[in-house]
């Protein structure tokens, strides 16, 4: 198989061994890496093994940042505990960046437990690119994120809030639930927005209680109003009706609810008394 490279003279066709000679005794990191990046998009997975070995021990960040991608893209498990090691250990930001989006690829239930470590890394990258891995782990992740609501850290909970919520395991409802009553106010925000996207209605009498609440945050309370659109449950119309009604102007929260009252009428028309649509009578006579 071979490769184009495009070079400021000419485009010059690399050998897959040859890109592999390149990546393994090149002195030019500028060589390494881009051997390392095509050798990914290539998908041939014999470059596994040598892409391991760079991973490991190429002195240069940029290399390992690319031999990292090239590991997620080419999808090998084999790859997968030491790209856990460069994510827990590599002290170049990108590389456990790269690492985490890799191992999101990859998935499996060895994946989680340092994904769901790494919500915990001092780069707020990491974490976001970790949170966003475990959503696209799915299921297997959340007993483990569930755990993490109750981590002492602010961000641990908001991002594994988040990742719940967009997983989608009603399991989790319960969790979510106590995160309403989170000290920080943007777990809070996350909790009513993943609710939403739960999609449980046993979440309703909690949503109502935060909406109603006038010391809560305009924000939280706002997106439990939405989140009540979400779920469509009539035992909304009411408090939803009582917050527009006593607004002596819609601001942001009274739009919102209005909006949500508005979809929960239209999916339920048919069984609240008076919502249906009046028929004439038909006339008879002749």
């Amino acid at each position: 198989m071979t490769i184009s490279v495009n070079s400021k003279k000419k485009q010059v066709k690399k050998t897959f061994d040859e890109l592999l000679t390149d990546l393994k005794t090149s002195n030019s990191e500028k060589v390494r890496y881009n051997a390392a990046r095509i050798l990914g998009e290539m998908g041939d997975s014999k470059a596994v093994e040598p892409l391991i070995d760079v991973l490991k021990y190429d002195k240069n960040g940029s290399v390992r940042l690319y031999a990292a991608r090239a590991l997620g893209e080419l999808g090998d498990s084999k790859a997968t505990t030491f790209l856990i090691e460069s994510l827990r250990e590599d002290r170049n930001v990108d590389v456990r960046v790269r690492a985490a989006r890799a191992l999101g690829r990859l998935g499996g239930e060895i994946v989680v437990e340092p994904l769901v470590e790494a919500l915990n890394d001092e780069n707020p990258q990491v974490c976001i690119t970790a949170t966003d891995a475990l959503i696209e782990i799915g299921d297997v992740a959340t007993d483990a994120l569930m755990e993490s609501l109750d981590h002492e850290k602010v961000n641990v909970r908001c991002d594994a809030t988040r990742a719940l919520g967009e997983i989608g395991n009603k399991k989790a409802v319960d969790k979510v639930i106590n995160m309403l009553y989170d000290e920080w106010v943007n777990v809070r925000i996350y909790a009513v927005t993943s609710l939403g996207k739960l999609n449980d209605v046993k979440a309703v009498p909690a949503l109502i209680d935060v909406m109603k609440n006038r010391s809560e945050n305009e924000l939280v309370r706002a997106g439990a109003a939405a989140a009540l659109g979400v779920l469509r449950d009539q035992r909304a119309l009411l408090p939803l009706r009582e917050l527009i009604m006593e607004a002596e102007e819609l601001g942001e929260l009274e739009d919102t609810a209005l909006k949500s009252f508005k979809k929960i009428m239209a999916a339920n028309w048919q069984s609240i008394p008076g919502a249906a649509p009046q028929r004439k009578p038909v006339n008879t006579t002749i």
